[in-house]
C-alpha cells in the first residue's frame, strides 16, 4: 500500500551532508507549524520552535559543544566529532531548536519527528540532535546559549533537526522484523 506520509517514513534518514543551497521562506515556516502541530501530553503545547539561519551562530554553538566534552574529557565523544570535520549541523542551512517547558521530552521527540519526516516529504534531509543539549545544561554556558537564543522564561533545550538539501545519497536504515512482537 502506497501513502505519501508512510513513504516519508520508510525514506527519512539522518543526512550529515548539506548542498548549502538555501531553504526557501515558506518552506522553513511549514516546517517550524509542523513542529507546533504535533500532539502533546494533555493539549499543554509544550514545544517552542527556534529557527536559526545564522551560520556564525551555529558555528559558535559546534566550537561550544566541542569544548564542553574537551573539559570533561570526554575523547571518544570528540573523536567522533572530529571524524566529522568538527560538525554537529553538518552545514544544514538551517536549525530548529525546539525549546520545552515542563520536562515534556517526549512531545518534544514527536515535534522533531514531525519535522523530520516533513522535510523529507518536501525533498529535503534532516537530522535530529540532541548533542547540543550539553551546552544548554551545563550551569557555565546554559544562560548564555539560552539567551542568545532567546528561549522563553521557563523553557529548556529539547532537540534540534537540522535541514537542507542532502548532498549525501545514503540509504534509510534496515528494517528488522524481529524487533516487533505480536499478541493477540
Amino acid at each position: 500500500m502506497s501513502n505519501s506520509t508512510i513513504d516519508a517514513m520508510f525514506a527519512r534518514r539522518s543526512v550529515r551532508a548539506y548542498t548549502g543551497e538555501k531553504v526557501d521562506d515558506a518552506t522553513i515556516d511549514l516546517l517550524a507549524k509542523t513542529a507546533l502541530a504535533a500532539p502533546s501530553g494533555n493539549n499543554s503545547q509544550p514545544v517552542h520552535v527556534i529557527v536559526v539561519q545564522n551560520k556564525a551562530l551555529i558555528e559558535e554553538a559546534e566550537r561550544a559543544i566541542i569544548a564542553y566534552f574537551v573539559k570533561k574529557g570526554e575523547t571518544a565523544v570528540v573523536e567522533r566529532i572530529e571524524s566529522r570535520n568538527n560538525k554537529i549541523f553538518y552545514d544544514a542551512p538551517v536549525s530548529f531548536f525546539l525549546a520545552v517547558r515542563n520536562n515534556a521530552h517526549t512531545d518534544t521527540g514527536i515535534a522533531a519527528e514531525n519535522v523530520s519526516i516533513a522535510a523529507t516529504a518536501l525533498g529535503l534531509g534532516s537530522i535530529i540532535l540532541g548533542l547540543p543539549n550539553v551546552i544548554f545544561n551545563d550551569p557555565e554556558t546554559a544562560s548564555y546559549w539560552k539567551g542568545k537564543l532567546g528561549f522563553p522564561e521557563g523553557f529548556e533545550f529539547g532537540l534540534a533537526v537540522a535541514v537542507g538539501r542532502a548532498a549525501d545519497t545514503g540509504k534509510p536504515h534496515d528494517i528488522d522484523p524481529q524487533k516487533i512482537s505480536y499478541i493477540r
